[in-house]
């Protein structure tokens, strides 16, 4: 998985500069999986016991909100939990009955929900599975308008979606004064292109 770009607020990116927003931020699932596979890099988590928890665990053990998280295998509540002790946004595509989401988030702030049906365990090293990726990128709505040359949809929402030129199992959305770019991966492009075109895809709340 390449690095996403080390944006900064400022002017819009223009040109070559522009396209990073589609060259570098992109789902490798390998790394993903890689990364599941690491439990033992694990500082401190939301954890929902058996997925279905009203009353998720909070470890006490402290650590700075940059430490790498994960991965761990929450319900829709876990997640809204997390999100909110670590005050940033978390993009998935809805709640899908039967599913586990498995979060992994790295020291530099990308974070990857991964759905997993039922039976699948938690960092399963199989590329066959749904991921809404987060990625910290400044002014992502114009970077992303500005290389869509027309092919672009927007959104009920008002959110910006572009399928990857290049990687069609990729989808990149963005949304007008939201300072992160989703992607969102499946193995199936079609389903990759009707999860980022369904309108669910939005911040656990």
């Amino acid at each position: 998985m390449e690095e996403p770009v080390k944006s900064t607020a400022g002017p819009t990116p223009r040109g070559s500069a522009a396209r990073e927003v589609l060259r570098r931020p992109r789902v490798r699932v390998g790394a993903v999986i890689a990364l599941a596979a690491a439990a033992g890099l694990l500082a401190w988590v939301v954890i929902d016991r058996g997925g279905n928890s009203s009353n998720p665990a909070v470890p006490t053990a402290s650590a700075s909100l940059g430490d790498h998280i994960g991965p761990i295998g929450l319900s829709a509540q876990g997640l809204a939990t997390l999100a909110h002790a670590l005050k940033k946004p978390i993009y998935w595509a809805g709640p899908k009955a039967g599913y586990t989401y498995e979060l992994t988030r790295t020291r530099d702030g990308k974070i990857y929900v991964r759905y997993l049906p039922s039976g699948v365990k938690v960092g399963d090293r199989r590329a066959n599975f749904l991921i809404v990726a987060t990625y910290p990128y400044a002014h992502a709505f114009r970077a992303l308008k500005a290389i869509s040359n027309g092919k672009g949809v927007t959104l009920p929402d008002g959110g910006f979606a572009l399928p990857d030129p290049n990687y069609p199992k990729s989808v990149h959305l963005a949304y007008r004064g939201v300072n992160y770019e989703v992607e969102v991966y499946d193995p199936s492009p079609a389903q990759s292109q009707a999860a980022a075109l369904s309108g669910q895809v939005q911040p656990v709340s």
